[in-house]
């Protein structure tokens, strides 16, 4: 005699498994800003069980891509979700937080339909609630030679028990992307693939809800 299980209990057991399955790393990081000014930003970054890029078969704990950054600055509180590999924070000349991150990470500006702009990168902007994130058609020019103040090399899920860093601590965690990659926005760092070549006024209004 077959045995069938009821529907709830299939999809209790799916996300029992899928939960096993996946982590979230969050941590603290000091960062100095361009106006002098130091605040404290939490960061988080689930984790989930996949295949290695190239090789699906390659099964481990992978972080997604898909960050959560959350703030307070001037008396409001910001957050921000999404696959933006956020590097750069700074404050407008109206004293507005803005991120910024290279536009082609993690497939954002294909994602996002992002026109080929030089330089590419996009900066995000928030409404006045803090949770909705537009960007403009490219970055603001004061943003050029800005030096990466956000950690680039994520806490894993072993330095979970660590997680607050210090500026110093951004630094060392940081060196080897120094090496690799542009530590400072580039005004000339143009996009090798990934971006839309026609700019389409139907993208807008682009924006973010979380």
């Amino acid at each position: 005699m077959k045995t069938r299980l009821a529907p709830w209990l299939i999809a209790g057991l799916c996300m029992s498994l899928l939960s096993a399955c996946s982590k979230t790393v969050t941590w603290q990081e000091e960062v100095p800003l361009n106006t002098g000014e130091v605040i404290w930003v939490e960061r988080s970054m689930p984790w989930v069980y996949k295949g290695g890029f190239g090789n699906p078969f390659d099964m481990a704990m992978r972080p997604t891509g898909e960050q959560t950054i959350r703030f307070e600055y001037g008396g409001i509180n910001y957050s921000y979700t999404g696959s933006a590999n956020v590097l750069w924070m700074a404050i407008s000349t109206e004293k507005k937080p803005v991120l910024v991150a290279r536009a082609a990470d993690f497939g954002w500006a294909t994602a996002n339909s992002y026109t080929c702009v030089t330089p590419y990168y996009v900066q995000l902007v928030p409404d006045t609630t803090g949770k909705n994130w537009t960007w403009p058609e490219k970055i603001d020019p004061w943003l050029y030679q800005l030096e990466v103040n956000l950690i680039a090399n994520w806490p894993k899920l072993d330095e979970m028990s660590e997680n607050k860093f210090l500026t110093i601590d951004r630094s060392q965690r940081n060196s080897t992307f120094c090496l690799q990659s542009a530590c400072r926005i580039d005004p000339t760092y143009n996009a090798s693939s990934g971006c839309v070549h026609k700019y389409d006024p139907s993208m807008k209004p682009n924006w973010s809800t979380k």
